[in-house]
């Protein structure tokens, strides 16, 4: 079973689609009601949340108690972004806004599912990151200007090397994947990649990935991995 949050449209949307086709046992996490309501007809589980919000802790457990069933894999993909260039239009506000989401939310699914994540074979977190997170290539000027998202994806980053330190003991193992440049509405102007294609690169990768591999930003469209 994989559960996927940010499931209505975009990636999400295309990941839930693709693993659906793979007969996968499916928990799309969505905002809007409608929209779970179609999914639900489309054979899947919808979870009504806001990863922002304390009341996707309890969406979730439910969910999966419900069915009763080994989660397999997290597919922590919710995300926001503000094109807010530089120094000068940067908002404290917008930071916290993008934090909430990126990160908190991303740690408060990976808490709630833990639970069942724990009674899975060879369960898998996969954080759904971005170039733009990376320190390394932002000092070399690589990226500039959004400071909410880019600011707010590093620290995502660091949320998912804590969590693989910390649970691949228990064989839980967590990675941060870059899903290439999206077309999608919200894509980077050299944006090339069809969600649908990233969404068969990334079920293709989950399926080969070495569980023995150290944690790191995987580069699903480009290959290798992207430094931190």
């Amino acid at each position: 079973a994989v559960l996927i949050t940010g499931a209505g449209r975009g990636f999400g949307r295309a990941v839930l689609e693709e693993f659906l086709g793979r007969g996968w046992t499916a928990f799309p996490l969505v905002r809007d009601a409608r929209v779970a309501e179609s999914l639900g007809a489309a054979g899947c589980h919808p979870i009504v949340a806001d990863v922002a919000s304390r009341e996707a802790d309890g969406a979730i457990a439910a969910a999966l108690e419900a069915r009763g069933e080994p989660l397999d894999l997290l597919v922590n993909n919710a995300g926001s972004i503000r094109k807010l260039r530089g120094l000068a239009s940067a908002e404290p506000d917008d930071l916290e806004s993008h934090f909430r989401v990126h990160c908190t939310g991303a740690l408060r699914c990976t808490k709630a599912a833990l639970p069942w994540l724990r009674r899975a074979k060879r369960p898998l977190v996969v954080n759904v990151t971005s170039r733009f997170g990376s320190i390394a290539r932002t000092a070399a000027g690589e990226f500039r200007g959004i400071y909410s998202y880019n600011v707010a994806k590093a620290a995502q980053n660091m949320l998912t090397a804590c969590l693989d330190q910390e649970l691949r003991g228990e064989g839980i193992r967590v990675f941060a994947v870059h899903p290439g440049r999206l077309r999608t509405s919200v894509g980077a102007a050299d944006a090339d990649t069809e969600p649908e294609a990233a969404a068969r690169a990334l079920a293709d990768w989950v399926e080969r990935v070495d569980r023995d591999a150290p944690c790191a930003c995987h580069d699903l469209m480009g290959g290798g991995v992207i430094e931190w």
